[in-house]
């Protein structure tokens, strides 16, 4: 049964699917509180389907629909664009990847891998939770792609597609190599430890006898081979490149453990140190599959194409037709509806046209653009439908310029100087020199003891402790900050942040909070009677604007009971309260004067002109506070595409010698960013838009600011949820304070190399010592790795 509540009630409500705060007007249905008709359609869906159990496995799991953008599929229709989104297809079968952002619990994961139940052309689906994607099998004979997407919409789960997914931009499917070799290299430990246990407790030849030796020489040779080859490959070109590493000396212990067993068990004159070198590598390839999950869960390398939409409605002889947009040509008349994105630089043909450039050029204000003005690609319309002709095809657009400079083409990773290989350079001079004075040593006091203690060296001084420190220790700090929020690509970035000696902000959307607005009343002083008409109209609707001048108006009365509403968006609403008639929006929709220059929230009743409100974005939280503290510690600077309204506001909070720089396009801010690298400074660009793509590319470390962080980010190194601003401060210090775990586990290398190079150069070093001394200084590093990075970050909780 499906009914209103309509008592008034301090009781908080929260809706059973999602978990919004119910209205007091809201829906009860099945016995259950609804937010809105769309959580109580979907709640409907899945009960008629036998998939209640959604709801047992999390608390309030389901999407809001209230958030949720009914978006049109059409284009899906296009067999072009269907064919090049396919993963496979054949008469009763093809599978797709969707990328499903809303994915975040349990709850998902379950419905999802059901959804075969929703409809029967529907044949399976398998959920990636850390990837949150989901490969979906269906029959294209008894349901569409279109569909298929429609349903996933529908339930709450929109998939994200864009322009990247027709081009052959790099993927975002995670590399499951790692995961392989992994295991292979963990199967061949296992066994071989098992198989090396007679000799441990001391049944001599063992391992000749029962033909063990060459059991365990076929499960090492592939872990050898596969698992350890990408260090082997490693080592191998930096020699090429006549450069040193740590890669040198585990290659070279790797392959110094593997001969000098093969040769003792293949002469029966030992057992071999197979079992140190399978685990030596397991460890390992723990160590590079620890630094690099948090990778795979965050797009961190995004373009302008994952901003795009997948196609584009194009005038046809026939009607309008959906195209992709990589078959777009200069010419093509497109029309583009409310808040849809032009594709490409363009003349407006036809409609009044209000253009949001906030993602591209930084500036806030709406462009107001009329029939014959020219139209740049990445502005978002607002308003009525639109008809363009493309001037330039998307790749050749303004908005894409930016993606052709060199900035993009720079490899930071490959430029990184990190603690590890400064002290990695040193480590294998020194090891190579220890191992070449012992040979020669032997060679002048005991020939046949020569030969094992140059080996003994390399494969007691192989640097596998110090290999798994950064992973460990900067692998658990990315854990540990991705719980908080701060998403860090990999381990270098790590080391870029603690060299870092100047900090730039953008202004729009990183400093300012483009979801909490405040409201101005700049017009005359409003009546009661008008204040009262007002806030009852602006409290019907969910636009950020009426909110702001619902929390304006905080002290002032207010009816929830009005006769009417309607709501057109991006133009205003109209509202007939007590019988008079309200209408709040645009100076175009008010008053039908499209040529006034002031911008904000303009107001009528009974078709009479009554005030104007001036809105704002709000600072965010702990800005204050924030920059006053890194001012102490760094260069601050702050660049703007708006103009220099906000400049007097601003000063409070960037006072000299700190920098306020406006009018700034992406281009100057890239250049911006280079001037002071020229000068020898290290720097974090925080910027949240398209704009900033240049310059977060560009700068040492690139952080951006994202209210959600699946949603686009353009390329950067580092994203940090905007709810987590106010700890930016704190996250870059204790990164600072991170390079002392670095030496501490260092230290404790240093102190296992030494203990075992005691035996080495002596020539005393027996399998069981090797088997004990490597795992143990692994294990040492790994776990002094986890705890010590753990207690650096929660010390300071207490």
């Amino acid at each position: 049964m499906l009914k209103t509540n309509t008592s008034a009630t301090d009781t908080l409500i929260r809706c059973a699917h999602c978990g919004d705060e119910c209205p007091q007007d809201h829906i009860i249905y099945d016995d259950k509180d609804f937010c809105c008709n769309g959580c109580q359609m979907v709640y409907e869906v899945l009960k008629s389907n036998g998939l209640e159990d959604y709801y047992q496995y999390e608390v309030n799991p389901g999407v809001s629909q209230k958030s949720v953008l009914r978006k049109n599929y059409a284009f899906l229709d296009d067999e072009d664009v269907v064919s090049n989104l396919l993963e496979f297809k054949e008469e009763t079968l093809a599978k797709i990847s969707f990328m499903l952002p809303q994915i975040h619990c349990a709850s998902c994961v379950w419905l999802l891998e059901n959804i075969n139940k929703l409809h029967a052309g529907i044949l399976g689906s398998r959920v990636n939770f850390l990837a949150k994607t989901a490969t979906i099998s269906y029959n294209p004979q008894l349901i569409s792609l279109r569909k298929v997407v429609e349903l996933l919409s529908m339930i709450g789960y929109p998939p994200e597609l864009n322009l990247q997914r027709l081009s052959s931009a790099k993927s975002g499917l995670q590399d499951r190599s790692i995961y392989y070799k992994l295991g292979l290299a963990g199967f061949a430990f296992g066994n071989i430890m098992l198989l090396s246990f007679p000799e441990y407790l001391g049944f001599e030849k063992a391992s000749v006898k029962f033909y063990l030796g060459y059991i365990n020489i076929v499960l090492a040779l592939p872990v050898l081979l596969y698992s350890g080859i990408d260090y082997l490959r490693s080592a191998w070109w930096t020699i090429r490149l006549k450069q040193i590493n740590i890669d040198i000396p585990i290659a070279v212990g790797m392959l110094t453990l593997f001969i000098r067993s093969v040769y003792e068990i293949l002469t029966a004159t030992g057992e071999g140190y197979l079992d140190s070198l399978v685990g030596f590598i397991f460890f390992l390839l723990i160590g590079k599959w620890f630094q690099q999950y948090t990778f795979y869960s965050i797009s961190f390398d995004r373009n302008y194409k994952s901003y795009f939409p997948i196609s584009a409605l194009v005038k046809m002889e026939n009607g309008w037709q959906s195209r992709s947009l990589d078959k777009l040509d200069a010419g093509d008349i497109l029309l583009i509806k409310n808040e849809e994105i032009i594709p490409g630089d363009a003349i407006l043909l036809k409609g009044n046209a209000r253009i949001d450039y906030s993602f591209v050029t930084g500036e806030s204000d709406l462009i107001r653009k009329e029939s014959g003005d020219k139209l740049f690609a990445g502005g978002k319309n607002i308003g009525s439908n639109i008809q363009i002709q493309l001037i330039k095809k998307v790749s050749q657009s303004y908005l894409t310029k930016l993606w052709d400079e060199d900035t993009f083409r720079i490899d930071k990773e490959s430029q990184t100087q990190t603690l590890i290989g400064v002290i990695g350079k040193y480590f294998t001079i020194t090891i190579m020199s220890i191992a070449v004075l012992t040979l020669i040593y032997w060679l002048m006091h005991d020939q046949k003891l020569a030969y094992n203690a140059f080996t003994a060296v390399l494969i007691v001084a192989c640097p596998c402790a110090l290999a798994l420190t950064v992973p460990f220790s900067y692998g658990n700090i990315l854990r540990i900050l991705g719980r908080k929020s701060f998403y860090l690509k990999n381990v270098q970035v790590i080391d870029r942040i603690q060299q870092v000696d100047e900090i730039i902000f953008d202004k729009t959307g990183t400093i300012t909070n483009n979801k909490k607005m405040t409201a101005t009343n700049i017009g005359r002083t409003l009546t009661s009677k008008e204040a009262f008409l007002i806030k009852s109209a602006v409290f019907q609707s969910n636009h950020p604007m009426s909110k702001a001048i619902f929390h304006h108006l905080e002290d002032i009365d207010y009816t929830t009971e009005v006769a009417s509403f309607e709501e057109f968006t991006g133009k205003g609403t109209h509202t007939v309260v007590d019988g008079h008639e309200v209408v709040l929006g645009s100076a175009a929709y008010v008053s039908g004067d499209d040529q006034r220059q002031e911008q904000g929230v303009f107001v009528s009743i009974d078709g009479q002109y009554v005030t104007l409100f001036q809105i704002e974005n709000t600072l965010r939280d702990g800005l204050i506070e924030l920059v006053n503290t890194l001012g102490k510690k760094y260069g601050v600077t702050m660049l703007s595409g708006d103009n220099d309204k906000d400049k007097d506001r601003l000063e409070v909070i960037f006072p000299a010698p700190m920098r306020m720089i406006f009018h700034q396009k992406p281009i100057d801010k890239l250049n911006y960013v280079k001037q002071r690298q020229d000068k020898g400074h290290k720097v974090i660009m925080i910027g949240d838009g398209l704009n900033d793509a240049g310059a977060l590319m560009q700068s040492d470390v690139g952080i951006v600011i994202s209210e959600d962080a699946n949603n686009f980010t353009p390329a950067c190194d580092a994203i940090l949820d905007a709810r987590a601003f106010p700890k930016l401060l704190d996250y870059l210090t204790k990164l600072k304070q991170a390079r002392k775990l670095i030496i501490g586990a260092f230290i404790l290398a240093f102190i296992y190399n030494v203990a075992g190079l005691y035996f080495a150069v002596r020539g005393e070093l027996s399998p069981i010592v090797a088997a004990i001394l490597m795992p143990a200084s692994s294990i040492t590093v790994m776990v002094y790795g986890l705890l010590a990075s753990t207690f650096l970050f929660r010390k300071d909780e207490r």
